[in-house]
């Protein structure tokens, strides 16, 4: 049929390609233009017939196709082109993605699935829908019984550096991540010097950049395929790897990457620059509770109150900070509680306790500090915190009272 979606099926795989000729022929509204057996032509073919829709079966060198994918990327950069595959490793079905495959399917796939995302990308529409982006912290109310709660973000941010943000955030995060029924990540938004990996003593392969450059191909299932997962159960979104990376990272396409978070895990935790970077501000905008961390001296303290006196300027922002007090305790400190929040002209909402060599510790082992001080006062804050701006998804159920007395006595009541 030569009036419907033109189609070039590339496919080395003999048993494969007879397979989906066989499907392609049921298909009446798809005109399957022509057939390459190798990847080596492919590029060359799709330069001369100028197919609407290319479908690339990656099972006979996965390596090979990905590289072809880029390939037929880079010589139509609006290309619409389908990976499909049989195979479900993680490795293969994240090199897909990253080489620019606008979707990615499983096969064997039914006439109807595939027909309907043949189509769609012909059309230039997704074949998912879109990700959901949640109500400010104002907005969210206690979902009824058995429904899924929307999805908390919270920024963990500071006026200045050495005050235990990132340490926070991670330590708050592994916290959290660790209670049935929360699923959580951790996004590095200090681009360019982030800690967040070294800290949870993790290599991810894949950074905000890849993330970021792929976002438009991804949905929750591959998006948790790419990310690396801490043995808290914590997923982990490091910054870039290389400097010059975060450096062209658009913080334009940053937005859609939180609304892909937001969809996927029930708590997001961003550690932000202390230099507001268009990234920083980009997170606040995306918070239900931005965490605010001040030391008790000084200088802390005076750079705190211009960093609140900023946010008052942004609708919204200023009503969801939460001031955190760290390292309450220690011999550094200059200023009270008290004189703290009467500058702040607002309440300090937690008071974390001067635990400095436990978390040096943990640094040091690249481990969150539950694992050295479990029973701490600084571990209960924290878990006081997490059970707080994330209550926990799961509820026990009463158990039936057993027992004649036990009965008797509460049908008496």
């Amino acid at each position: 049929m030569n009036g419907g979606v033109r189609v070039l099926l590339v496919d080395p795989h003999e048993a494969s390609r007879r397979s989906l000729l066989a499907q392609f022929e049921q298909l009446g509204s798809i005109w399957l233009a022509e057939v390459c057996a190798a990847y080596s032509v492919a590029v060359q073919r799709a330069a001369e017939i100028r197919p609407e829709v290319t479908v690339v079966v990656a099972d006979a060198n996965p390596d090979e196709a990905a590289k072809l994918i880029r390939a037929l990327v880079e010589q139509a950069p609006h290309a619409s082109i389908i990976a499909a595959t049989h195979a479900a490793e993680t490795r293969t079905v994240v090199n897909l993605v990253k080489s620019g495959a606008s979707e990615i399917v499983t096969l064997p796939i039914s006439n109807e699935l595939l027909l309907n995302t043949i189509t769609a990308m012909a059309q230039g529409e997704p074949s998912r829908a879109p990700a959901h982006h949640p109500a400010p912290l104002s907005q969210v109310q206690t979902p009824p019984a058995g429904m899924v709660p929307k999805s908390k973000t919270i920024v963990v941010t500071g006026a200045s550096g050495e005050v235990g943000c990132t340490s926070l955030a991670v330590n708050l995060a592994t916290t959290l991540a660790k209670t049935p029924g929360r699923d959580v990540v951790i996004a590095d938004f200090e681009l360019m010097f982030g800690a967040v990996d070294t800290l949870l003593d993790v290599v991810p392969e894949n950074t905000l950049i890849e993330i970021v450059n792929s976002v438009d191909r991804l949905d929750s299932t591959l998006l948790k395929r790419m990310l690396c997962r801490h043995q808290s159960g914590l997923y982990v979104l490091p910054r870039p790897h290389e400097l010059i990376d975060a450096a062209r990272l658009a913080p334009e396409h940053l937005p859609d990457t939180l609304k892909l978070l937001q969809s996927t895990f029930s708590a997001v935790v961003l550690d932000t620059s202390k230099s507001l970077q268009t990234s920083d501000f980009i997170a606040y905008d995306a918070a239900d509770v931005i965490l605010v961390v001040v030391q008790l001296d000084l200088t802390s303290v005076k750079n705190t109150v211009r960093l609140l006196n900023c946010l008052k300027g942004f609708d919204g922002l200023s009503e969801r900070v939460q001031i955190v007090a760290n390292r309450v305790g220690s011999l550094r400190n200059t200023l009270s509680i008290q004189t703290a929040e009467e500058t702040f002209m607002r309440p300090v909402s937690w008071q974390i306790p001067n635990a400095t060599k436990t978390f040096h510790v943990a640094r040091d082992r690249g481990v969150p500090i539950d694992l050295i001080a479990p029973r701490s006062d600084t571990q209960r804050v924290l878990t006081e915190m997490a059970n707080t701006l994330v209550p926990s998804l799961v509820t026990v159920e009463p158990k039936p009272p057993r027992g004649f007395f036990r009965s008797r006595f509460q049908r008496q009541r």
